[in-house]
């Protein structure tokens, strides 16, 4: 039988808050407590995602702050990623 799919459509959030939901999908993932899920979100300001092992030292923060741009790690690998008017997945 296919897997039957959870479709989740967010409003536009801080970059914590997406952070934390893509967190929670995930782990519910790993302990098999959640479906396979589709999350649809926004962002209110542009924000910076950090991949889960890239050194914050790589960012300049004080710009990020100057620009009003939020700064959060997300739970995956990779680099940055600036965040802006986007639909993420």
């Amino acid at each position: 039988m296919p897997a039957v799919w959870r479709l989740i459509v967010d409003g536009p959030a801080e970059g914590a808050w997406n952070m934390a939901l893509d967190r929670a999908v995930l782990d519910g993932r790993r302990q098999g407590t959640s479906p396979p899920t589709l999350r649809l979100y926004r962002w209110v300001r542009p924000t910076v995602t950090l991949g889960r092992f890239q050194k914050l030292e790589q960012v300049d923060l004080d710009e990020c702050a100057a620009r009003g741009f939020g700064v959060v790690r997300r739970p995956t690998g990779g680099r940055g990623v600036l965040h802006d008017d986007e639909l993420t997945y």
